[in-house]
């Protein structure tokens, strides 16, 4: 089967979703697909990786107002960014028109920056993976001081009206949870719900030697993003009021490393940005992975990856999602202030009996995030998509 999988930007360090796709595809040419990635912007390090793993990565620039790798730091480049994006939902951009003419099925992931008329196609069936709430908020959250409206602001009704137009032209939506799925209806997702399909994601066993050492005091580990969203401040504060005699280690990078770095001393200890094994034995030495992000996250990546190590989590309501569950292979904060937080943290760091408990847990929560399977999943929605393309015909109402 020739796939094309579609994504805004594939510049390292890549984020969960563009992660996924490059897994994914990996995963599908080991398979004996064809399986090419087009995006908008790509670093050459990843472009060799996916060569290596029989990927043919093709860049096809769009001009933006700021670069792929940040986000829009001042409001008149997120304004413009927006509004480019909604030209691209009634015209294609030149450099897109014909990607579908040599697939059998393309698989967009995030449309952000191209524009979702690539949602629709006259020429190949087009199933999309709705990685965030990108087709109901700009946002891509739905948040609003904190909470889950049960509607959101003129501005974005309309702009989503628009994005619906080549959504409901999809053959086949894709959700990594039902969460997601029921949000976007609650906010009004004209698409027939029979093309709305429910897909957990899967995620390989991470590479590495991944042995557990024994310590004499808890460990806690950070790995993702250091941004705003993803609770670095309730983190920190959490683990202030926590009061625990063990160890906090943040990796990663963000606008939020000034204040990780601030907050190094005897308890915490910043381990910069790390990868491949270095990623896989920090896991591995953790007591609990922390999961604090505000937002509500669709698959934590990182989640499932100390999960196939047998780590547990401590997370968020909004970040725990189906994976996370309170006392089975995980404790889950009543909210998001950091005094709940921190009774988390010490809900683990006291009781060896718990820690033993959910260890079990997430070692049997493992077997559920079988990547072979996923992709076979996967595989079958192609099915579906091709079948439901081929009775509409070309240009048909679907």
């Amino acid at each position: 089967m020739r796939v094309t999988h579609v994504h805004s930007s594939l510049v390292a360090p890549l984020g969960g979703a563009e992660a996924y796709v490059m897994t994914l595809a990996s995963a599908q040419a080991a398979r004996g697909h064809s399986v090419r990635i087009v995006c908008g912007a790509a670093d050459a390090q990843t472009v060799a990786d996916a060569a290596a793993a029989g990927v043919t990565v093709d860049v096809r620039p769009v001009w933006r107002p700021y670069p792929a790798h940040r986000h829009g730091a001042r409001v008149i480049e997120r304004l413009l960014f927006h509004a480019l994006d909604l030209v691209g939902a009634v015209a294609t951009p030149a450099a897109y028109r014909h990607v579908q003419r040599s697939s059998d099925v393309v698989h967009v992931h995030r449309f952000q920056g191209i524009g979702a008329r690539v949602l629709r196609s006259r020429h190949s069936a087009v199933v999309h993976t709705t990685h965030d709430y990108g087709l109901v908020d700009t946002r891509s959250t739905t948040v609003r001081d904190g909470r889950w409206p049960d509607r959101l602001e003129w501005v974005q009704r309309r702009r989503a009206a628009l994005l619906w137009r080549c959504a409901r032209r999809a053959d086949v939506i894709v959700f990594p949870s039902e969460r997601t799925r029921a949000r976007h209806l609650e906010l009004g997702l004209p698409v027939d719900e029979t093309l709305l399909h429910v897909v957990p994601h899967g995620w390989p066993r991470p590479a590495g030697r991944s042995r557990m050492r024994q310590r004499s005091r808890p460990r806690f580990v950070f790995l993702g993003k250091l941004e705003g969203v993803k609770g670095i401040h309730l983190l920190l504060r959490a683990w202030e009021l926590a009061g625990i005699d063990g160890e906090l280690v943040i990796a990663g990078d963000g606008p939020e490393r000034g204040r990780v770095q601030a907050a190094v001393g005897r308890t915490v200890t910043y381990a910069g940005w790390v990868d491949g094994h270095e990623k896989t034995d920090l896991i591995a030495s953790a007591t609990a992975l922390v999961f604090p992000s505000l937002w509500p996250e669709t698959f934590g990546l990182v989640i499932a990856e100390s999960m196939l190590l047998g780590r547990p989590v401590v997370a968020t309501h909004a970040a725990a999602g189906s994976l996370v569950r309170d006392g089975e292979n995980g404790v889950v904060s009543a909210d998001t202030t950091p005094a709940a937080f921190a009774a988390a943290l010490q809900r683990i760091a006291e009781d060896s009996a718990l820690r033993r408990t959910l260890a079990r847990g997430a070692a049997a929560t493992a077997r559920e995030l079988d990547f072979a399977l996923h992709v076979s999943r996967i595989d079958e929605e192609y099915r579906v998509a091709r079948e439901t393309f081929a009775a509409a015909g070309p240009g048909g109402s679907r």
